[in-house]
């Protein structure tokens, strides 16, 4: 289907008949050629592509898809397959490799204190174990260091709430130079609502 707006106007004395439909099939044909050309340069697209397109970009970084792999994790890895392949391996870059896969990490812990030295702890999320629990550990021989062993720990991220409540403290002292007799009453409230603490503290000298 060709946009009108694409369609060039031609003399008036070629306007109809025979030369108007050879225009109009020209018209469609280069509207087509187009489309066509536009197609194949948004297969190029890992994030769009279909996935048989999917399949011969990942056979062209040498990436092939993992057992289980959800499809939106294998586009992520054959996107960032290079700079993926460089890093790997790197434990200051693991946490950016695994970022760029849209998997989270908390934390990477290595020569943990009595421990082996070539324990490697990585820190993920709950929701990311659930969601990606079974590759985690292809991805981690794919992209870990050689020779080292890779533990994972599974962390609940939850958010803290703190509530600030308001102290109120008042204090009346009378001093009588030269009391006679004296004589003390305290008197003190305390009330709490709503996390509001307040106390009043009353002290009266007599007198004379």
């Amino acid at each position: 289907m060709t946009d009108n707006k694409n369609v060039q106007p031609i003399a008036t004395w070629l306007n109809k008949g025979y030369a108007e439909k050879i225009m109009k099939a020209a018209n469609g044909y280069w509207g087509n050629t187009k489309n066509w050309l536009v197609w194949a340069v948004n297969q190029k697209n890992e994030q769009k592509s279909l996935e048989p397109i999917l399949s011969l970009l990942a056979w062209e970084r040498l990436t092939d898809r993992l057992s289980k792999e959800p499809l939106e994790l294998f586009r992520n890895r054959v996107q960032h397959a290079l700079v993926n392949t460089v890093e790997a391996g790197e434990i200051s870059s693991i946490s950016d490799l695994f970022n760029r896969l849209g998997i989270d990490v908390i934390k990477v812990t290595e020569r943990i204190e009595n421990r082996d030295w070539d324990i490697i702890a990585i820190d993920f999320s709950s929701h990311t174990v659930s969601k990606y629990g079974d590759v985690l550990p292809e991805l981690i021989q794919l992209y870990g260091r050689a020779c080292r062993r890779y533990e994972f720990t599974v962390k609940t991220v939850v958010e803290p709430s703190l509530n600030i409540g308001c102290l109120d403290v008042q204090w009346d002292s009378v001093h009588i130079e030269s009391p006679l007799n004296l004589q003390q009453s305290t008197d003190i409230e305390l009330y709490h609502a709503a996390g509001f603490v307040g106390a009043q503290y009353d002290i009266q000298t007599a007198t004379l």
